[in-house]
């Protein structure tokens, strides 16, 4: 099972971080990025497309040309809370800052999430995420220093296959 990453296209935040909009929208700049992704070297459908439940992952879905053969929404694959509203659904949610130890267990969440995926025999699955996940997802240390893969908006990316 090959499991891909998108970032999601250039949002509101991303253009403009001083205002901290809730559930942020893509820009007009965001909407042309996930109309115009680049799928020259990965695939354009997927049997599996998992999503954010944040506005931002589910306008690039939309305005994308990605097809798949099921789409879930799952909050495991939300952004790493670190107290911005961009993280946040609605003014109403009450969300913790997640410390490393809390995002230790939502990496060892995912990684089993998956592997139960992998035993449904699904041949791909692409993850429409935000870069802080993905960056700790894919993190690694050298010498002590921990390294992981920033993505830019509208960016695909293998991961691993599992």
């Amino acid at each position: 099972m090959d499991i891909y990453f998108l970032r999601h296209a250039e949002s509101t935040f991303n253009q403009d971080p001083i205002n901290d909009f809730i559930d942020c929208p893509l820009t007009s700049i965001g909407i042309q990025q996930a109309n115009q992704i680049d799928f020259s070297s990965f695939p354009n459908h997927y049997s599996l497309i998992i999503c954010s439940p944040l506005r931002r992952c589910l306008e690039t879905f939309k305005y994308s040309k990605l097809t798949s053969d099921q789409f879930e929404i799952n909050h495991l694959f939300r952004e790493i809370h670190s107290g911005c509203q961009s993280d946040l659904l609605n003014e109403n949610e009450n969300i913790l800052i997640e410390n490393e130890e809390d995002i230790k267990q939502r990496i060892n969440k995912i990684n089993n999430y998956l592997l139960e995926k992998k035993q449904l025999n699904i041949s791909n699955i692409l993850i429409i995420t935000h870069s802080d996940l993905v960056w700790n997802l894919t993190a690694h240390q050298i010498n002590g220093e921990v390294f992981g893969t920033w993505l830019k908006n509208a960016e695909l990316f293998h991961w691993k296959q599992i």
